[in-house]
């Protein structure tokens, strides 16, 4: 069942990415206020307040908001066979 607090939100799941662009730690789900597409390179925040003055709650059990989308997107890395 989804929190009152996220109606209308887009929901998205992150991979947090090392220098390398490996991914580090789990993936974390966030909310996404700008419209983010799958594959592109975001930040993001855990900023408590303002998370929940985007959501207008203050019990929204989200943890994450995209931020910003990166204006240049790094090449796809294709793996060799």
């Amino acid at each position: 069942m989804k929190h009152p607090s996220l109606t209308g939100w887009k929901l998205v799941i992150l991979q947090p990415l090392d220098i390398n662009d490996e991914p580090d730690e789990f993936p974390q789900l966030a909310i996404d206020p700008l419209g983010a597409r799958q594959g592109d390179h975001v930040f993001f925040t855990s900023d408590t307040k303002y998370i929940q003055h985007l959501v207008g709650r203050k019990d929204s059990p989200i943890r994450f908001s995209i931020q910003g989308i990166m204006d240049d997107q790094p090449e796809v890395k294709k793996k060799r066979r």
